[in-house]
């Protein structure tokens, strides 16, 4: 797969989540396959469960703060609030222009680590 496949990989999962900030469960058939494969454990697969999903959460918002395209594989490191706030990692399979499979971690973000650091930041100095 070439670096201008990936790029457009990527594209088509940032357009998932102009879906998802606007509101817009229909529009999933733009970038979700019809057989959508979610790991997810609380929902179902297909664009149709999909769309039955996010029409009952309304819009989510997410700050992206990395996205990393090889290949057919996506990732996104982001925080949601959907109203509640979450760390998160999502990963797509994408193929012929859709998004055919997803996998999710997400965690609650804690008020403070024993590193100090936040889940967002970036690593500091050199190594």
């Amino acid at each position: 797969m070439t670096d201008q496949q990936a790029e457009q990989n990527k594209q088509t999962v940032l357009r998932l989540y102009e879906i998802f900030s606007a509101g817009e469960p229909e529009a999933l058939g733009e970038v979700l396959a019809e057989d959508f494969v979610n790991h997810n454990p609380q929902t179902s697969n297909g664009l149709e469960a999909s769309k039955a999903l996010f029409a009952q959460a309304g819009p989510i918002k997410a700050e992206i703060r990395r996205v990393i395209a090889e290949g057919n594989l996506v990732a996104i490191h982001a925080r949601y609030r959907t109203p509640q706030e979450n760390a998160g990692m999502d990963f797509f399979k994408v193929e012929s222009g859709k998004i055919v499979e997803h996998w999710d971690v997400l965690q609650e973000i804690p008020e403070t680590t024993a590193s100090g650091q936040d889940l967002f930041s970036e690593l500091t100095g050199t190594r």
